[in-house]
């Protein structure tokens, strides 16, 4: 009977946002509106192909771009407006984003790209002002982005976090779900990753083999770029890009990786994955970069949190996968640099990160989003015919995941051999004769500068 009674009222539902797909009725669900009009209806397209032996996962190929003009708005205001499509003067293009997830999801994901720079969140500043943005699927799952992005700026990774909306979609007329608008990683010296000329953004990229350029590394690594983008990146500029991507996997084996890359931000990096539990090493966007040619390699921002708390009382599977990336080589190097960083993390701001994370979901709890997806879910729900999660509980459950988070990376941080003692007992010994440098020579000042040292057959990290 049970079961009668829902699926009537699913059909109700869906029977209610057929016949009521205006602005003003979606508004009334308490979340601002993206209304998506393409040119002659219609919809965007695209093929996908599977991975060659080897690899891993689904591709999408002949993506069509299709035009058309995008509005935001909230209540009675307007946020933001495209225009009519006009090639190059107005509107914009839309087509469909991403790879595995596009297969297996019927609600696709989108990437907008405007035909003029703008701001498509409607904060009313030029500096926001960008082509490329992204609709992620955020309908009825946990509330992972929201969680991941706080996660970041909290870390400050890529020293830029993506801004974003929830939003109801109304896509040519129709209700299309509840998804979040969000700026896309990509080099922007104003407001997004702010990478000099001769920079780079790259990405560890488990499709690589569908995508039109990439570099192979020593260790058979793949890398795709953002930036220089596939349409203006030289050949001259993939060898540089594979150069000192092997430069960097060279020092990693050999313990002097400190020359290369931004150990903080690879520590910083791989802690936001383990506090997340992140279950998925093949899939999750690594990008890195390098401000400019003389710049250490560093990690950027976090992206993709569809496989977040799926370790429990594990690492996350990048904390463990060296055929993926390279926290393992760092983590068990003769150099115990990265160790001591990441453990140091921890324990000095481990508290302070799942406190503010804490903070950032209780007050989410009481704000207006979060009563706008409450009312929007089961709209969402009912047009992709799928029960979705209650707001509260993806709360209560990420609040609960924290709390014993905590305490599993408190008891398995707190045993890693950082192979160092601390900074002020080495200062403080009186045999500094007996202390040498890796290369042989005694250091004789009872002050060394920060480094690596050997004192009776003792590694030592001075910061």
């Amino acid at each position: 009977m049970k079961k009668i009674v829902l699926c009537l009222f699913t059909l109700f539902l869906v029977q209610q946002i057929h016949a009521q797909t205006d602005s003003a009725a979606i508004a009334a669900l308490g979340l601002p509106v993206l209304s998506i009009q393409t040119v002659n209806g219609e919809m965007p397209t695209c093929d996908f192909i599977w991975a060659p032996e080897g690899e891993f996962g689904i591709g999408t190929t002949n993506r069509t771009k299709v035009p058309g003009r995008a509005i935001l708005t909230e209540g009675d205001s307007t946020l933001y407006d495209s225009g009519e499509y006009e090639d190059g003067m107005s509107g914009m293009t839309i087509r469909i984003r991403g790879n595995t997830s596009a297969y297996y999801s019927l609600k696709k994901p989108y990437k907008i790209k405007l035909e003029v720079k703008g701001d498509m969140l409607g904060r009313n500043n030029e500096l926001y002002n960008d082509k490329n943005w992204v609709l992620l699927d955020q309908g009825g799952d946990q509330l992972n982005a929201a969680v991941g992005f706080k996660l970041n700026e909290i870390l400050q990774l890529g020293d830029w976090t993506p801004a974003y909306r929830y939003v109801n979609l109304i896509f040519n007329g129709n209700y299309h779900g509840v998804y979040m608008l969000a700026e896309s990683v990509k080099r922007n010296t104003k407001a997004r990753l702010n990478v000099d000329t001769d920079g780079y953004i790259i990405e560890r990229d488990a499709y690589w083999w569908n995508e039109p350029v990439y570099v192979s590394s020593g260790e058979n690594k793949k890398f795709t770029f953002k930036y220089p983008d596939e349409d203006n990146i030289t050949t001259e500029k993939q060898e540089e890009a594979k150069q000192f991507i092997d430069q960097m996997e060279t020092a990693i084996a050999s313990g002097t990786y400190e020359d290369c890359i931004d150990v903080q931000s690879f520590a910083t990096w791989l802690l936001a994955n383990d506090i997340l539990g992140v279950g998925d090493a093949a899939g999750t966007n690594i990008f890195m970069l390098k401000r400019n040619v003389s710049a250490k390699i560093q990690m950027a921002t976090l992206w993709d949190f569809d496989a977040d708390y799926k370790t429990e009382n594990q690492w996350s599977q990048i904390h463990q996968n060296n055929q993926l990336f390279y926290f393992p080589a760092l983590l068990n190097s003769t150099n115990r640099t990265f160790a001591a960083h990441y453990k140091s993390l921890w324990q000095n701001h481990g508290q302070s990160i799942i406190n503010q994370l804490c903070t950032f979901l209780n007050e989410f709890r009481e704000s207006s989003v979060a009563q706008g997806l409450r009312q929007s879910r089961p709209l969402d729900g009912a047009i992709w015919n799928y029960p979705p999660d209650k707001v509260d509980d993806n709360i209560d459950n990420t609040l609960n995941w924290f709390t014993n988070r905590k305490q599993w990376l408190d008891a398995q941080i707190e045993v890693i051999d950082t192979g160092a003692t601390s900074m002020t007992a080495i200062r403080q010994e009186q045999h500094s004769a007996q202390l040498f440098t890796l290369s042989g020579q005694r250091v004789t000042t009872k002050n060394p500068a920060p480094g690596i040292y050997i004192r009776n057959g003792k590694k030592y990290v001075i910061h």
